[in-house]
């Protein structure tokens, strides 16, 4: 027995809600959702989901950059037949900063073979840039998880390939420009694991950094309306 009003109860009979089934057409309804939905206000500031696989390859990229500058770059191995040739001036002050970096190298009496860092005495204090452009693209691009950050960066992609294009030719001049060539007329030198590291690295940050340009581009064309930082 079913009832449909409050006089339809008997008196002293506990009245019972009636509850409502939820049937398709809610699901359907715009404005239901909308009102079961958590307001802005409770949402993470912060979400992986943001990151897209070209972030993380340009973040991942950029990681090794950094990582290869503090190993070594450039190698030197002193021919034997040459060792007692007379320095010039350049070579002499190039030797006077790489053994007071590493004083075995000029203490043991053999021909030396050595090998310095990016960031080492002796290859050149312009190589600390490359140190700047790599931590500045580390720390950009997880930083993109938070919504602040994005909200307030509209040009992602423009940004994440300037970082990774400036980094990457930085990279590749430091990987011509050994500065152990110098020592050309006493030995041969060549470049180190690191600097062949960091030169693979730099090309997949500048692939990954590619990848979201194209996501982006791609975004706009289906809908030009979307704005920069909903896209990104």
């Amino acid at each position: 027995m079913s009832y449909e009003t409050a006089s339809d109860y008997p008196e002293g009979m506990p009245r019972i809600p009636q509850i409502k089934a939820v049937g398709p057409e809610m699901a359907d309804d715009p404005a239901a959702a909308l009102r079961e939905a958590p307001p802005a206000g409770t949402r993470s500031p912060a979400g992986l989901g943001r990151l897209r696989p070209g972030d993380l390859i340009a973040g991942t990229g950029s990681l090794l950059v950094l990582i290869s500058l503090f190993l070594p770059w450039y190698s030197f191995a002193a021919s034997a037949a040459h060792a007692s040739a007379t320095a010039t001036p350049a070579q002499q002050q190039l030797a006077l900063a790489i053994c007071a970096d590493q004083p075995a190298v000029c203490s043991s009496a053999a021909p030396p073979h050595f090998s310095v860092t990016a960031l080492g005495a002796g290859a050149g204090g312009w190589r600390l840039l490359i140190l700047v452009v790599a931590i500045t693209a580390v720390l950009y691009v997880p930083s993109r998880a938070l919504e602040g950050v994005a909200r307030a960066l509209r040009y992602h992609w423009q940004m994440l390939a300037g970082l990774t294009a400036f980094q990457g030719l930085l990279v590749l001049i430091a990987f011509a420009a050994n500065p152990l060539s110098l020592f050309g007329s006493l030995g041969s030198s060549s470049p180190a694991a690191g600097a062949f590291l960091a030169l693979i690295a730099a090309i997949a940050a500048v692939v990954g950094a590619t990848l979201v340009m194209q996501e982006n581009k791609k975004q706009h064309a289906v809908n030009p309306a979307l704005p920069d930082a909903a896209r990104s």
